[in-house]
């Protein structure tokens, strides 16, 4: 944890975490039709209590309450309980101890503002907090018993919606999440053979100006915007399963979609970091590098292979790829007599062999094996 964000939030863990936490998970639907239901219930039961002074609070609580998923109707109802608990008690001290004026007003506004933030991190709660604190010093000396009928009725939406939440839970959006990782490692496929095929292309063209980019430059660029929609899903999926009792068999392909995700942020940094490479070296003015765009081509040609067939579900060999590996480094080195001229090219077959081992997993190998080097 940021060690600021430590200071600033003094309640900890585990109401801490609900306290921090923000829903991911989007409506659906079905959503709405049991916000519609919650809010409903909780109006009419508000209405019960006789001289209720705050009844709208109940069903707009539980509107705010109940999410598409179950933690997060949890975390959003214990927010809003626990803001409007602290700010009804500290509205209701402070106007029997300073009254209601112009200047307490404005020391209660700052008060409240400095409380919230130092108890909570979201600004869900943060608001509630606030706007608690001044709605009950501003009414309670005109409605009687506004502070205890507010705090009574988000009690009140929060339950009805919470209710609703577990008992009507929701399925978790895995189609959605496992499409969102197929587009995505299909973009890093893709951007692989852009560049081996603009490579191609351009062989024998006049050097690109400075202030120009290599066309797969963008979908480069893209690969960013498709990690975080993916990421965007598979938080909302991990977020519906989470204590939801009927999500409970998806747990392995829940885990099996992280490790997915995971696995396709470090192969796309690396391929950035491969597009970029490229994009400085080649196809500008100057002594062109000691690795020649052929050989290039054909390795990223390979790389994006052996990740279409990972992602595939097909069993990969990087045999060949780590000979052809080996050969370029070798031919690199021979290009120029110093190792210090080709260092950018070795750099670059550094990048593209840590792109292998990441897509070979466990069973990828080295170049060379240290325990076979010479020792001092």
């Amino acid at each position: 944890m940021d060690p600021a964000r430590s200071k600033r939030a003094s309640v900890t863990e585990p109401l801490g975490v609900l306290l921090a936490s923000v829903p991911k998970s989007r409506p659906s639907w079905l959503t709405v039709v049991k916000t519609t239901v919650a809010a409903t219930t909780a109006w009419v039961l508000a209405r019960q209590l006789g001289d209720n002074v705050a009844v709208l609070f109940a069903p707009i609580v539980a509107i705010l309450t109940l999410q598409a998923s179950v933690y997060g109707s949890i975390a959003t109802g214990v927010q809003l309980l626990f803001a409007n608990l602290v700010g009804t008690a500290v509205a209701i001290g402070w106007v029997k101890f300073l009254g209601l004026s112009w200047w307490s007003l404005a020391l209660a506004a700052f008060g409240a503002l400095a409380l919230a933030r130092r108890v909570t991190n979201t600004p869900l709660a943060r608001n509630q907090l606030t706007i608690a604190v001044l709605a009950v010093i501003m009414l309670a000396p005109v409605a009687k018993g506004y502070g205890q009928w507010r705090f009574i009725d988000v009690a009140i939406g929060s339950v009805v919606g919470l209710v609703v939440a577990v008992v009507v839970p929701e399925r978790p959006r895995m189609r959605q999440a496992c499409e969102a990782i197929s587009v995505w490692a299909a973009g890093c496929v893709s951007v692989l053979r852009d560049i081996a095929d603009e490579l191609d292309r351009r062989d024998g063209t006049p050097p690109l100006d400075t202030r120009d980019g290599h066309d797969w430059i963008p979908a480069s660029r893209g690969l960013t915007d498709l990690s975080t929609a993916a990421a965007a899903e598979v938080a909302a999926v991990e977020e519906t399963a989470r204590l939801n009792v009927a999500a409970v068999r998806l747990g392995e392909r829940v885990v099996a979609l992280h490790e997915e995700q995971v696995f396709l942020v470090r192969i796309s940094l690396q391929i950035r970091s491969v597009s970029l490479a490229v994009d400085r070296l080649y196809d500008r003015a100057g002594q062109p590098p000691a690795l020649d765009r052929q050989t290039l081509a054909a390795l990223l040609r390979s790389i994006a292979a052996l990740l279409e067939e990972l992602l595939d579900g097909k069993e990969t060999d990087d045999t060949l790829l780590r000979e052809a590996l080996t050969g370029a480094v070798e031919r690199t080195h021979q290009v120029f007599p110093s190792a210090v001229v080709v260092l950018d090219s070795v750099s670059l077959l550094g990048r593209l062999d840590q792109l292998r081992q990441d897509i070979g997993g466990e069973d990828a190998t080295a170049l060379i094996d240290p325990d076979t080097l010479p020792r001092s």
